[in-house]
């Protein structure tokens, strides 16, 4: 198989994960990408690596991420290793800050998922608390501890995963567009770009939200939309905060550095970009809601990403109907860097003809949508 000739459509975390696990398997693909590489969801996402959400959804979600959680440190050390790069994956623990009774109810919700799963948890008192974070907000109730939540900085894991790619001696192409595919029956045997035409022996589509527009080319329909996702950035002194800490409306990741990174706005807002002030203004007032420190911090910059969302929530992982080489990985919408790790692995695996150490059955394309999981 090492003469198989793999184009990956998308250079974001799922493309480029999926390229380092087939390099890693003596393939050197080639990854196209119409922008730039990891600029889009993934520079977006936060990167806290958590198993709440996916709690409520069970199953063979559930089972999927946290198969992905447990990939994390030894995948984080193999690209810190081979490129130089540090993505910063640490075990950081969150902390659920409620503030009045509703909030505590929609917290508890959520703890009777993660303990049917056995996910550990502890409720906190204010006092207890503030022994874990000391610039909490003295207005908080209770806080919901999980020491087992981890994180990872997404733009330092894309860059590591270039540099692994660079020196394996990957194929990167970025500023270029697919614009059509050479069809051949059932099979693709090459892809058509705005710069040249490639062969190739398997395709795989890893263009996030603009996954489907690449299938349209093709005739083929995807249930999938595009999910805003407006996000702050603030510049405090590291150790600041430590914990990732939830709110009812926002997210607090800390950085290494000291930056504090604050998401996420869920829009529908098609393939608009842009961010707004009503969003930023809402994100900003939760954070000092949560860290009141943080109104002498600087802003340091605010962007926005489009997630890519299934009608169910749950990602688009294996072949395309009717078609022999061509594959999706696709709609992951809030859990992609979460899946990462396993959707490199498992699709690099798939591709290749491996057994894929997960069954990817519940993620076909053509499976029948369950209502949605409302994660």
């Amino acid at each position: 198989m090492k003469n198989t000739k793999v184009i990956i459509v998308g250079g974001g975390l799922m493309g480029l994960a999926a390229a380092e696990q087939l390099l890693r398997r003596g393939i050197k693909p080639l990854v196209l990408e119409k922008g730039s590489f990891a600029k889009e969801a993934s520079w977006a996402g936060a990167g806290y690596l958590d198993l709440r959400d996916a709690s409520r959804a069970g199953g063979s979600f559930l089972d999927l991420c946290r198969y992905s959680y447990g990939l994390f440190p030894e995948w984080t050390e193999s690209v810190k290793r081979d490129s130089g790069i540090d993505p910063e994956y640490l075990l950081c623990g969150s902390l659920g800050l409620v503030f009045n009774p509703n909030e505590e109810e929609v917290v508890r919700g959520i703890e009777t998922g993660t303990l049917a799963n056995g996910l550990k948890s502890e409720w906190l008192t204010p006092q207890a608390a503030f022994l874990k974070e000391s610039h909490l907000s003295e207005k908080i109730k209770s806080a919901w501890y999980l020491p087992q939540t981890c994180q990872v900085r997404p733009p330092r894991l894309a860059q590591g995963l270039l540099k692994v790619l660079e020196k394996g001696k990957a194929v990167l192409r970025e500023g270029e567009e697919v614009r059509g595919f050479l069809k051949q029956g059932s099979r693709i045997i090459g892809v058509e770009t705005d710069k040249g035409k490639y062969e190739a022996d398997q395709v795989l589509l890893a263009g996030g939200a603009w996954t489907g527009e690449l299938l349209n080319i093709l005739g083929i329909s995807l249930a999938m939309k595009p999910i805003r996702g407006q996000v702050v950035l603030f510049q405090a002194e590291p150790g600041l905060l430590r914990h990732v800490l939830f709110t009812s409306t926002a997210y607090l990741v800390p950085r290494l550095d000291g930056r504090i990174y604050v998401g996420s706005t869920l829009e529908e807002a098609g393939f608009d970009k842009s961010v707004t002030k009503e969003a930023i203004d809402g994100l900003t007032q939760a954070a000092y809601r949560a860290l009141p420190v943080l109104e002498k911090a600087k802003i340091e910059m605010t962007w926005s990403g489009l997630r890519p969302k299934a009608l169910d929530d749950f990602p688009y992982l294996g072949k395309v109907p009717a078609m022999e080489n061509l594959w999706v990985a696709a709609g992951h919408y809030t859990h992609g860097i979460l899946l990462s790790a396993a959707t490199g692995r498992l699709m690099a695996q798939a591709i290749l003809g491996e057994k894929p150490e997960k069954d990817l059955g519940p993620f076909a394309l053509d499976r029948k949508p369950a209502s949605p999981a409302m994660i």
